[in-house]
């Protein structure tokens, strides 16, 4: 039979948070599923993978739940099939000698944030009771450096990369998470055409498993992966520093991982928790048509890929 060709749109150029694809592939998982995997990179002047999905470039992408979920409030119709992160990968850094440690310390401060970070951040403080738009909103890009010179209290991150960055500067920072301060989301969701998932049900499960088994063969050789990330899938052409890339996958390994993931495996999504809370927060965001979890999420595949299995595929 010949294989599917599942064509996935990642959100960034080469990166830790795609090493689990990269060994999938190396090592034939997907060719065990009798499956093609076509990676194309996003980038920062890339529409995201929402958009490549809905113009029907793509099959499976990676985003932010608000993302996907407006996107599905608009007419899209996409469906969640797992999630990366179990913790979400916002976050505020800020000095170790005045930190940010609790919601409240964000009012009255200034906050290094994109225009894109507010909606989120609003919801958050709104979450702990606290008035939206409390802080003095600092206009910055990717750079941590305004928290590193002092010229905001505090930044929102990125949790498996701006305190790593902050560290190799030598600067003794703290970084909390959003989950830590109240507002637990998944993040990195992996999400597919409904119209291609019914067609390539058996498929879709298939490449779950591999790419599954791909992330459990890259924790257990995170530098054959990285050097994977560098050499073969364009990370050195991009001029990556390879010493920063180790300390970035550790960082996000916390990430990945929970209770769920220690009892289901990875990629594992808890139903109840993002029909309430997650979708409490979504509400928050002022989402117009909020569509039900029970439309969007679909937990069944990740049942039918640890099928007969406990949590670890490879030891399957």
């Amino acid at each position: 039979m010949e294989p599917t060709v599942i064509r996935v749109r990642l959100n960034w150029t080469a990166d830790p948070g795609f090493l689990g694809l990269y060994m999938a592939d190396e090592l034939g998982y997907f060719a065990e599923e009798n499956v093609v995997a076509e990676f194309e990179y996003g980038g920062p002047n890339v529409p995201h993978p929402v958009q490549i999905l809905a113009g029907g470039a793509a099959d499976i992408g990676f985003g932010g739940l608000a993302i996907i979920a407006d996107a599905v409030s608009q007419g899209d119709d996409f469906v969640i099939f797992g999630t990366r992160l179990q913790e979400g990968i916002l976050g505020i850094s800020s000095l170790a000698s005045d930190p940010i440690l609790t919601a409240s310390d964000i009012c009255g401060s200034k906050i290094g944030a994109t225009p894109g970070d507010i909606v989120q951040l609003d919801a958050l403080l709104t979450l702990n009771g606290l008035e939206p738009g409390c802080y003095d909103m600092v206009p910055v890009g990717y750079d941590p450096s305004p928290v590193a010179e002092g010229l905001v209290r505090g930044q929102i991150n990125y949790m498996n990369s701006h305190p790593v960055i902050l560290d190799f500067m030598g600067i003794d920072n703290v970084a909390v998470s959003y989950a830590e301060l109240g507002m637990q989301m998944y993040h990195d969701l992996a999400f597919v055409n409904r119209s291609f998932l019914d067609a390539n049900r058996d498929a879709m499960v298939g490449f779950l498993r591999a790419m599954i088994k791909g992330w459990e063969a890259a924790f257990a050789d995170p530098d054959a992966a990285i050097d994977l990330m560098m050499n073969k899938w364009g990370g050195a052409e991009i001029g990556m520093d390879i010493s920063f890339q180790r300390p970035v996958h550790d960082a996000q390994v916390p990430l990945m991982t929970s209770s769920l993931t220690d009892e289901k495996g990875l990629f594992q999504m808890d139903f109840d928790l993002m029909a309430s809370t997650m979708w409490d927060v979504l509400a928050l965001t002022g989402i117009e048509n909020l569509p039900s979890a029970e439309s969007m999420i679909d937990t069944s595949l990740l049942d039918d890929a640890f099928a007969g299995c406990g949590a670890s595929l490879l030891d399957c």
